[in-house]
């Protein structure tokens, strides 16, 4: 099966609202999920689909506007059948590349407590900064990745 990794498009916002609450385990995920994503930030936000159209996981992000060396990774979602396969580590790869070629050198995530996004987010090689600054959040810190090769493109076809 063929895989593309490319922008999001403004037709994906309903496809991950359709589907996040099931990928995340519970409720009310899709109201996290502004529609700026999908139509204003698509340089710093990223899909994966399946050749025969599945979305097989997303990466939503942005370059901070406050921190002109940050960018910021506000959700990641891999479809369950998908999981640890590497999806959920290329977007994030991608999502570097797009930080380090806008000049930021540091990328910031903030995460639900959930045993397995911190673990998802220790292992990408995030550390963790603060407990509870965002409600009941996560912030982590890394810096980008500076070694590109090997990193596809946002429109790059990958088998898998």
């Amino acid at each position: 099966m063929t895989m593309q990794l490319r922008h999001v498009r403004t037709s994906d916002c309903d496809r991950v609202v359709a589907v996040i609450d099931e990928w995340w385990g519970g409720p009310a995920a899709g109201s996290y999920l502004p529609h700026v994503f999908f139509s204003h930030l698509t340089s710093t936000s990223f899909a994966f689909e399946a050749s025969d159209g599945v979305l097989v996981g997303f990466l939503l992000g942005f370059l901070s506007q406050a921190h002109p060396d940050e960018a910021c990774v506000h959700m990641i979602g891999v479809h369950p059948e998908f999981r640890r396969l590497g999806f959920g580590r290329r977007l994030c790869e991608r999502f570097f590349v797009a930080a380090q070629m806008n000049g930021r050198r540091y990328v910031r995530a903030v995460s639900p407590p959930s045993t397995q996004s911190v673990a998802f987010h220790l292992a990408m090689g995030f550390t963790q900064e603060t407990t509870g600054t965002c409600g009941h959040r996560i912030v982590f810190r890394r810096g980008v990745v500076h070694d590109t090769q090997g990193v596809p493109g946002p429109c790059e076809a990958l088998t898998a």
